[in-house]
């Protein structure tokens, strides 16, 4: 029999299967023991461990390790990076350094999320709980944890997020900072040109070799780092393309043709934010990221009466509905010209 009494009137399992033993306590009667003798013979039968005593930070590196790392953005990488370095200040308020995979409950993951929700917008929240999440979906396949602790976690953030005027330039400073990088034979100055003239992500400018570069048509191929739509051709105005080149004549090109080597290793991201901070202090504009110069990009050619379409194509969305949801916005502001558009045009049948 292995579910038996123990301390006078509580119920334990102890049960062997493939070699090893399984044993819980603290059970008020002996039903409760064996529907939960059960249910743990079944996870195992299923391939599930029970009892898992694995530390979760220790998964989460080497889940990290083996599928994140040298595979997405430097950028991306870093956020999941942050969000393990996250949860470990986390588990230090609760006086603990580690938590094994067995012990991660949902009121534990709902509690940190709340933490880390209380000094940060819900957007940063968001990108904290999609990383953790992913290593624990692969945690279940795996059949390490058979319940996922993030199960209808409430990811919000108590601090408002940027406004979205914030994050663009007016298009005055926007061409005053094209002209601020030009012909510029320094490795961070072009690298922005290449952002204001393409509004390509910063990891797809930063991989650019000679070969992406293409004179005769004048575009720049952009290998993409999000999905498969990503990887595109953009077209550049020559006078641009005729800048790129008579810049790169200037400046020295390392052997396997990349770009924005340094020498080291590819150009940080801190390296090229450290230019556009500069233009902006000196031209006393608010503080912007690298990623504000894509938002104008798309915020320009909208502006210009360009098709959202061709729009998507060009930023690599995976689709319209991308474009669409990100830029809405932008898109109500442009609505009343659309509209006297087409009124003008039901007006002429």
């Amino acid at each position: 029999m292995s579910v038996r009494k123990y301390d006078g009137n509580k119920w334990y399992y102890d049960f062997g299967y493939e070699g090893k033993r399984y044993k819980k306590k603290g059970f008020k009667t002996k039903r409760e023991a064996t529907e939960a003798e059960t249910i743990a013979k079944n996870k195992l039968i299923q391939g599930i461990r029970i009892n898992n005593k694995s530390s979760f930070i220790d998964y989460y590196q080497q889940w990290v390790e083996v599928n994140k790392k040298n595979v997405i953005t430097d950028k991306a990488y870093q956020t999941y990076i942050n969000a393990i370095n996250q949860f470990k200040k986390f588990l230090a308020t609760e006086n603990l350094n580690d938590i094994t995979l067995d012990n991660f409950t949902a009121i534990l993951y709902r509690k940190f999320i709340k933490w880390y929700g209380a000094n940060h917008a819900t957007e940063s929240v968001k990108k904290i709980h999609n990383c953790l999440k992913a290593s624990l979906t692969d945690a279940i396949q795996d059949g390490l944890i058979y319940k996922d602790p993030t199960y209808k976690a409430v990811v919000k953030g108590k601090k408002p997020s940027q406004p979205e005027e914030t994050k663009f330039m007016n298009i005055e400073d926007y061409k005053k900072l094209k002209g601020y990088v030009a012909n510029t034979p320094i490795q961070s100055y072009l690298f922005i040109y290449i952002l204001v003239i393409t509004g390509g992500r910063f990891g797809e400018v930063q991989k650019l070799t000679t070969e992406d570069i293409d004179y005769l048509k004048n575009t720049i191929h952009l290998r993409g780092t999000k999905t498969e739509t990503s990887d595109r051709v953009v077209d550049v105005p020559a006078e641009d393309m005729k800048v790129v080149r008579q810049t790169l004549a200037e400046m020295p090109i390392s052997m396997n043709k990349q770009l924005f080597n340094t020498g080291y290793s590819l150009i940080t991201n801190n390296a090229v934010t450290k230019v556009l901070q500069k233009f902006c202090l000196e031209n006393r504009i608010g503080k912007l990221s690298l990623h504000s110069i894509r938002h104008t990009h798309c915020s320009y050619l909208l502006h210009g009466g360009v098709s959202i379409y061709y729009i998507s194509k060009r930023l690599g969305h995976a689709n319209i509905k991308t474009t669409l949801d990100v830029y809405s916005h932008l898109l109500d502001e442009t609505k009343k010209v659309e509209s006297e558009k087409a009124l003008k045009l039901i007006k002429s049948m």
